[in-house]
């Protein structure tokens, strides 16, 4: 019985020790992410007197400036329709 209580005892007393750090308290402990600087840029709409203010990432900006660029790149010698051969 005494050695049950002993036990008890111990098993309280290292269980609640501050002295052992936790798993959770070291995930609490890391310092959180940094978010993006957002940049803000005013573009104007066609047929509209009203600019429209869009805020993204720098990577955002770049992600879209790039796909831009491949859809200009991608358009150009599409004016002419395809030639066919007539086989004469």
């Amino acid at each position: 019985m005494i050695s049950t209580l002993v036990f008890s005892l111990l098993l309280a007393a290292s269980g609640t020790s501050e002295a052992t750090p936790r798993a959770t308290d070291a995930v609490a402990q890391e310092a959180p992410k940094a978010k993006p600087k957002k940049i803000c840029r005013t573009t104007g709409l066609t047929g509209s007197r009203i600019a429209k203010k869009l805020c993204k990432t720098q990577e955002q900006w770049d992600q879209a400036e790039s796909a831009s660029e491949l859809s200009v790149k991608g358009k150009a010698g599409t004016t002419m329709p395809p030639q066919m051969d007539t086989g004469i």
